[in-house]
């Protein structure tokens, strides 16, 4: 489910090992192919699902109430970074001019950037569980059963002990890898499209 990085090394590993050619793909064009790939592993992952109608449906405002709220978070992070944005600057100058970088402001910023990561990690925690929560009950056992049994056989090909994992974790990280993709909702109106309507 985390397969960008993955993709990407292939697909370098791949242009790596191909002569130049007088057409060399531009930039655009491979970001093209590698998001065509991520989006076929993604709708590989959710095809033995037979998601309804009614269930994409669900699933779209809520992946949007998501990303609302991280949004939410980032915004509060920019305006802290708004605030200090003279003494970044003036320091960014100073820097730029060889002078040392004050260890205060240091010590700050690093201070910014633990909170803000440790805020985003355990919001997405929250919203991974409200999500995965609402949306439990409208599920199948059979798609239950998926959903657990791919997320264990991703973390293995990774090598992850699996065995101290409850079903309703695997179950939640299958909502987060899958059903929180960032272009879920797009792709899902996709799905629907071409094979529900």
């Amino acid at each position: 489910m985390k397969r960008i990085g993955l993709i990407f090394a292939l697909a370098c590993g791949w242009m790596l090992g191909v002569p130049q050619q007088a057409n060399t793909p531009t930039l655009s064009e491979v970001d093209q192919l590698l998001l065509a790939l991520s989006d076929i592993t993604w709708f590989n992952n959710i095809r033995p699902l037979n998601l309804t109608k009614s269930q994409i449906e669900r699933l779209i405002p809520l992946h949007e109430r998501a990303y609302k709220q991280l949004e939410r978070l980032i915004q509060e992070e920019a305006k802290e970074l708004r605030n200090r944005k003279e003494e970044i600057l003036r320091i960014r100058e100073e820097v730029s001019r060889g002078k040392s970088l004050p260890k205060q402001f240091q010590e700050t910023i690093k201070r910014l950037e633990t909170d803000a990561a440790q805020k985003r990690r355990q919001l997405r925690a929250q919203v991974v569980s409200e999500v995965a929560t609402e949306l439990k009950p409208h599920f199948t056992e059979e798609q239950m059963n998926y959903m657990v049994k791919r997320s264990k056989e991703v973390l293995e090909s990774a090598r992850v002990d699996t065995s101290s994992l409850k079903d309703d974790q695997l179950y939640a990280l299958f909502v987060e890898s899958v059903f929180l993709d960032p272009r879920a909702p797009e792709l899902l109106k996709e799905w629907r499209s071409k094979n529900l309507e």
